[in-house]
């Protein structure tokens, strides 16, 4: 231990107690960033569904995929600004808790870090414009898609500055190698397979909000667009489910020997709380198989609720890596609570 504070990166001169109580803190991380992250999921995995629906459309010359490209693009508009705005209270707690170490990393990718203003901005420009020149453009589809295509690239790379900022603040002992954001993405052992779990889990819940949205519009219209709304969100949901069973796994493996072993039976709460989501995850996979087979509103209902509660397990695993990660650190410059 004596080594690790002499040779420690971490900033030890912040005399910042943390302005509350930080149980509750952690709690409400663990909520808020729930919250954040389904809207998140819906607006990356329905602004790149809406542009391949288009595409498919167009393809096929089919209008029904055209017709269901337009709600999701519909369906990003309205939850952009929900995403964004629910992102606030995580980033928040998270650099109150973690001060010491998020504002660090945060400065490593410090370029990058401010363009990803600039960078929502154009994407939520270019997204408004592809939704609402969507009769405009009729004739003019390759320069419609191309808009979609525009705004869902830059949606599908700012997640990796999250990322990438994330993983550097989990290893401090890396922290004097980095060179910028780029070198970061290589330089970080679980940056892409973070990525890789994240874009299967936005998918996932995509495909079960899809699949809630075409339901709950077919018990009123037989319109075919809500149909394939509900064939194409119960297929979506499956398939990703089942890849994050495979990301997950990849992703516990790439991270650091201490996070391995808690998960791994070095820790019989960590060790509990992974066996139940991946459980939970494989029952999932089950009910989504036979939602495939006879759609019913019990299956539906037991998804959902099996899906929310796998959220909130994996946000609180989340919380747990951190604290696991940078307890050597922590345990050298133990956070004070704001005293009376």
């Amino acid at each position: 231990m004596s080594l690790l504070k002499a040779e420690s990166p971490v900033p030890n001169d912040l005399g910042l107690a943390i302005p509350g109580d930080l149980p509750f803190f952690e709690v409400i991380i663990v909520i808020a960033f729930i919250v954040h992250i389904i809207f998140v999921n819906i607006l990356v995995a329905g602004s790149v569904n809406s542009v391949l629906q288009e595409i498919k459309g167009i393809r096929t010359k089919n209008i029904i995929y055209d017709q269901l490209a337009l709600q999701f693009a519909t369906q990003v508009s309205i939850f952009k600004s929900i995403a964004v705005v629910m992102g606030v209270a995580p980033l928040l707690i998270i650099s109150t808790i973690y001060t010491q170490y998020f504002y660090p990393s945060t400065i490593l990718i410090g370029k990058m870090w401010l363009l990803m203003i600039p960078l929502t901005i154009i994407s939520f420009l270019l997204l408004y414009a592809y939704k609402f020149s969507w009769k405009l453009l009729q004739n003019k589809k390759r320069l419609h898609v191309s808009l979609g295509i525009g705004g869902a690239l830059i949606l599908l790379f700012i997640p990796l500055l999250f990322i990438t900022n994330v993983a550097s603040m989990l290893q401090p002992e890396l922290w004097k190698e980095s060179r910028g954001f780029f070198q970061s993405l290589f330089l970080y052992p679980t940056i892409w397979q973070r990525y890789f779990h994240f874009m299967a889990a936005s998918f996932a819940v995509m495909g079960m909000y899809t699949y809630w949205w075409g339901r709950r519009k077919s018990l009123k219209d037989t319109d075919p667009v809500y149909i394939e709304a509900k064939q194409f969100g119960k297929k979506s949901a499956f398939l990703f489910t089942f890849l994050q069973v495979v990301a997950g796994p990849v992703l516990l493996l790439s991270m650091n020997a201490d996070v391995r072993k808690a998960f791994m039976g070095g820790s019989l709460f960590h060790t509990s709380l992974l066996g139940v989501s991946i459980v939970l995850a494989i029952l999932l996979i089950v009910i989504l198989y036979k939602l495939l087979k006879s759609e019913t509103k019990k299956l539906f209902i037991s998804a959902l609720s099996i899906l929310l509660i796998i959220l909130l397990l994996m946000s609180w695993i989340r919380h747990e890596v951190r604290e696991i990660s940078l307890a050597p650190y922590i345990d050298q410059q133990p956070r004070t609570e704001q005293k009376e």
